[in-house]
């Protein structure tokens, strides 16, 4: 007999308690709208579940968010109100219970509950991304004694105050319901009451976290970034310089890594420095008072405009690059990786490493005739280490720079993401010479491709499925994976696909109603050996990753869509030293790089530290 089954004494059919699938979901909530006193509206972070006896539906059972405020159940609980702010998203409300009038027979409804909640906690964290660890439910006496939920080992806790809340407001109808409540976890009233968060409430503190040290960080020495800097070419007549390059993109990038956001605020960050943090940044010396003298706002506009852009670009992202070569950053994942025999799909540590290919473009920086500056970068998704940059010149497109861009990283068995611009058999051609891997966007610049990819895709089931809410709106993915015949991939003169991905993504408000439903394509020339349906999923996830953890970082925290720097180098540059930025603090633990920012602005040894001085 299968877990989520049983079989009720003297009937010999079995009873099956299991979340809906996707295609059943409008069905479940006519039938909760049809049968239930209060009708549907499940809301919040919503679990379905159906009851099933011999192919046919039994009962139909819906789980929410909890309360916000009930007097009986925070009493039981005795959670302080910054506590149940905290800790409310792991209690979970039954919010409709229905047996359906064909099925009705003695104790169903129990042990339809008791299979439902067997299962709860593990279906909420995979579908929400954490668990529950109490059931709360509200009965109304005049209609029902709540028999079943006793028989369940729920308590009765006592009665509502006859209040609702709606729009933010709480509005008395004077209808007390009985408070029921169940714990899913012996300790559970402890892990919603301790001073501090209890493992098991967090998932991703059960697993094993990689820590990223940055004393393995290639900074210093002969070969470190520092010493790097140094080969940067110096554009400016050598008659009356006296500042040198290096120094001075020392100082800017110590700036950018303590918020600066433009050249006067870089010259307001070196003016201020003390005689100790010129020294180590090894600043011009005064013949006349023997002092460590600071480039002013002028000199360093005037410098990182007139510098070869690419060739600084090229510096900094390729020795980021080498520090995720190396095996610096993220080693242990690599290592675990390399000794798989074959990946494991519900394993992210196993996934291949990847970079997303994206292109932004700076809006705040007009440029002579009315252009913008757009910049190609290369970001690694497991650490947000922008690996590399190239300039798109407004008379090209992002196309003819793709290669540019990868061609000096070591990208061997390494996935590389990108949008359906990039789905080109030439950006195919060049990532087999390289031996990289690839999965890119599918839309109409390849007509013919596409239409296989929708037959192929039209009768494949939902191999894998995410639930997120978060942002005032809930959002469910669906793929479905197909094989790509080689013979057909052939035809399509696109030999190199063997895989088509489809994501269906449905966006839907806090009481989970269907705001809006897209469904996206993709390509990739990973065999189903080497990436499963949950690691495409992953890489897919994580590319559109590189607008949270790198242009909205640099929009948000550097303001860079409003900088007006539009001349010269200097738009690059400014970009590249964000990019400098992020993955400094990245490699020194921060996650929030308006934290980060802030921590090393607070004095010059910080930032100094994480460049290695």
């Amino acid at each position: 007999m299968e877990p989520n089954q049983s079989r009720h004494a003297g009937d010999n059919r079995a009873l099956i308690v299991r979340p809906i699938d996707v295609s059943e979901r409008l069905r479940f909530d006519e039938e909760l709208e049809r049968s239930h006193w209060l009708g549907g509206g499940l809301v919040g972070e919503v679990m379905r579940y159906i009851a099933v006896v011999d192919g046919e539906w039994a009962a139909l059972i819906g789980f929410g968010s909890a309360a916000l405020v009930v007097k009986a159940r925070d009493n039981h609980i005795g959670w302080s109100e910054q506590q149940r702010w905290r800790r409310l998203r792991y209690v979970t409300n039954n919010q409709r219970f229905c047996v359906l009038e064909k099925h009705r027979r003695p104790n169903l409804a129990s042990e339809v509950l008791s299979l439902a909640l067997r299962r709860l906690s593990v279906d909420f964290e995979e579908r929400w991304g954490h668990p529950v660890v109490l059931v709360e439910t509200f009965t109304d006496p005049a209609r029902h004694r709540g028999t079943c939920y006793q028989a369940s080992n729920f308590t009765a806790l006592g009665r509502t105050a006859g209040f609702a809340r709606r729009a933010g407001h709480f509005t008395h109808h004077g209808a007390q319901k009985v408070v029921w409540a169940r714990a899913l976890r012996r300790g559970a009233l402890g892990m919603l009451t301790s001073d501090f968060d209890h493992p098991f409430l967090d998932p991703s503190r059960r697993a094993v976290v990689t820590a990223i040290d940055l004393n393995r960080v290639d900074l210093d020495g002969a070969d470190g970034l520092l010493a790097r800097l140094e080969a940067v070419p110096d554009p400016r007549m050598k008659r009356g310089v006296r500042h040198r390059v290096a120094p001075i993109l020392g100082v800017a990038a110590l700036a950018t890594l303590r918020g600066a956001k433009s050249f006067n605020a870089i010259g307001d960050t070196a003016a201020e420095l003390p005689q100790e943090a010129l020294r180590r940044l090894d600043m011009r010396v005064s013949p006349r008072t023997g002092k460590f003298i600071a480039p002013d706002s002028s000199t360093i506009r005037r410098t990182l405009n007139a510098i070869d852009r690419n060739a600084f670009d090229e510096i900094v992202g390729s020795w980021l690059a080498e520090q995720v070569s190396a095996k610096r950053l993220g080693k242990e994942r690599d290592d675990k990786r390399s000794s798989s025999k074959e990946p494991d799909d519900n394993d992210p540590s196993t996934d291949l490493a990847a970079i997303a290919v994206d292109g932004k473009t700076l809006r705040g920086a007009r440029l002579e005739g009315g252009g913008q500056v757009h910049l190609l970068s290369a970001l690694t998704h497991q650490e947000g280490v922008v690996v590399g940059q190239r300039d798109v010149d407004g008379k090209t497109n992002e196309i003819t720079e793709f290669a540019p861009l990868l061609e000096q990283i070591d990208i061997e068995n390494v996935v590389i993401t990108a949008d359906a611009l990039h789905t080109q058999r030439e950006h195919a051609k060049f990532l087999a010479t390289k031996k990289a891997h690839w999965i890119f966007g599918l839309k109409g610049n390849q007509p013919n491709l596409a239409a296989a990819a929708a037959q192929l895709l039209a009768d494949q089931p939902t191999v894998f499925e995410t639930h997120e809410k978060g942002h005032g709106r809930t959002e469910h993915r669906y793929f479905r994976v197909a094989q790509v015949p080689a013979a057909l991939a052939k035809e399509l003169d696109f030999e190199e696909v063997t895989q088509v991905i489809a994501v269906e993504r449905e966006r839907g408000d806090l009481a989970d109603r269907m705001i809006s439903e897209e469904t996206s394509y993709y390509v990739t020339d990973l065999a189903a050996g080497q990436a499963g349906p949950k690691q495409l999923a992953r890489h897919i996830r994580n590319h559109w990753g590189v607008e949270n953890r790198g242009h909205w970082v640099r929009d948000v925290t550097w303001d860079e869509d409003r900088s007006t720097v539009r001349t010269g180098s200097g738009p690059q540059v400014l970009a590249t030293l964000r990019n400098l930025a992020i993955s400094l603090l990245r490699l020194a633990g921060f996650t929030n790089m308006a934290k980060g920012t802030r921590w090393a602005a607070w004095t010059p040894d910080r930032a100094l530290g994480l460049m290695g001085l």
